[in-house]
């Protein structure tokens, strides 16, 4: 596994915008959804090579966001996103494979709905909301992602 690959490649130059975890989520979102239309993209153009990276970057954002969620003190909540974020990871890969893109296509709507609902949450997280957090990056692993702010 490659933490944090998706999420540095995708928001490494804009690390110094982000103003509080729930904004770095709402990015990694945002980075999963434009590696997922340039994978289009570059399918579209035959640009093989391209297309698997965007994928593998889209998969690494995935499955960093599932690492980020605390099962035992989230709750429903983090078991719902947990199963989520599986069936992404495993959707994207069979985009990759088998260069359908209706498997991205299905997934593309939850996405966004995810990215806005975060988007939206009201700052400071309450306790609940930290619980599905697993814990605060510390400083020599401050690529792993944090919903606690």
């Amino acid at each position: 596994m490659i933490h944090g690959y998706g999420v540095n490649a995708y928001a490494k130059t804009q690390t110094s915008a982000v103003t509080s975890q729930k904004q770095l989520i709402v990015l990694a979102y945002d980075g999963v959804i434009q590696f997922l239309r340039r994978a289009r993209e570059h399918l579209g153009r035959g640009e093989i090579p391209e297309k698997i990276q965007c994928f593998e970057k889209a998969r690494a954002v995935v499955e960093e966001l599932a690492a980020t969620l605390n099962l035992e003190k989230g709750g429903e909540i983090a078991a719902n996103l947990w199963n989520l974020y599986i069936f992404f990871m495993r959707k994207i890969t069979e985009a990759n494979m088998t260069n359908d893109m209706a498997h991205v296509d299905g997934i593309l709507p939850t996405l966004k709905t995810l990215r806005d609902a975060w988007a939206e949450m009201e700052v400071p997280l309450d306790d609940d909301a930290q619980a599905l957090n697993r814990r605060m990056p510390a400083p020599e692993d401050d690529h792993r992602l944090s919903i606690a702010g």
